[in-house]
């Protein structure tokens, strides 16, 4: 057993020795450091450890996170889907429907019998239909469009111009041009005399078989008469009769107005321009030839 000291000689004992353990300490010199393999160790101290073992661990936390959010939230119902409109086309419709989605009718009748949500969009040559939730008819022939509808709305664009033809209405496009009145058919003082027997009609066919003026104001008069019967082909028949025989006669200028006049209201407006281009060469200084020719721009723009 260790013999008792006083705590005085314990300490200065203690504290000489750490002082001779310092001392042996500092005598010893630093070792030197090879630095050429520094960057090694540098570089395996920086390198990630367990990167892939990582990365799976968070996809897999992420993709139950994905999981259990989905199963929290409240599911939409599926949307019905939209049925698409009922076409019936006459057996003479010239139409396709184009990789846009576009139906477009050359000529005919196209018809839609059901309506439908889904929009419509309907070419012509003439205009652009476009619709939905509508019953309608449209044609095509070479006069224009015409639209018919039963029910709902369809807009059509066309020349620059937007209308809105509702349910019960009808329109026709390009609508036909104005017709100047100066060449609005006038009954000419050269009527035929007739002696009363029988009809107007059956006299002024028997004056027209004639020759010289008597003729040829029978052959006007007669298409003005049919024209106000109602008989549009038989009066057009007339006039063309009375151009073909006296192409140069007294009343050349009103039959080729009447024809003119005509052949516009009827929307055959290749025709009627035609007309008008044989007026200007034929009737140059007619005062009516400015009002022609404004009329055959009009119709040559359709």
């Amino acid at each position: 057993m260790d013999e008792l000291r006083p705590w005085s000689e314990a300490t200065d004992e203690a504290g000489a020795r750490a002082a001779r353990v310092m001392a042996a300490a500092a005598a010893v010199g630093p070792a030197p450091v090879d630095l050429t393999g520094w960057d090694a160790v540098v570089a395996r101290a920086a390198r990630p450890r367990h990167g892939l073992r990582l990365g799976l661990a968070f996809a897999a936390s992420a993709a139950a996170g994905a999981l259990v959010v989905a199963a929290l939230m409240p599911q939409r119902a599926a949307l019905p889907a939209v049925e698409p409109p009922v076409l019936v086309a006459a057996a003479s419709a010239r139409w396709t429907q184009r990789p846009d989605g576009v139906v477009s009718l050359e000529a005919g009748r196209l018809s839609v019998e059901r309506a439908s949500a889904a929009v419509l969009r309907l070419a012509t040559p003439h205009a652009m239909l476009e619709t939905s939730r509508a019953r309608f008819l449209a044609e095509v022939t070479a006069g224009g469009t015409t639209l018919v509808v039963e029910e709902g709305e369809v807009v059509l664009r066309g020349q620059g111009q937007v209308r809105t033809v509702r349910a019960g209405e009808t329109l026709v496009w390009p609508e036909a041009p104005r017709i100047p009145p100066p060449l609005e058919a006038r009954p000419t003082a050269l009527a035929p005399v007739c002696d009363g027997a029988g009809s107007r009609l059956d006299c002024l066919r028997l004056e027209a078989k004639g020759d010289g003026l008597g003729a040829q104001a029978a052959l006007y008069e007669l298409g003005a008469l049919e024209r106000q019967s109602g008989h549009v082909d038989d009066a057009l028949a007339a006039w063309t009769t009375s151009l073909s025989r006296f192409p140069d006669g007294v009343l050349h200028p009103e039959v080729r107005l009447a024809l003119l006049v005509e052949l516009t209201r009827l929307r055959r407006f290749e025709e009627a321009a035609a007309v008008a281009r044989g007026f200007e060469a034929s009737c140059g200084a007619d005062p009516r030839r400015a009002d022609v020719e404004a009329l055959r721009r009009s119709l040559e723009a359709r």
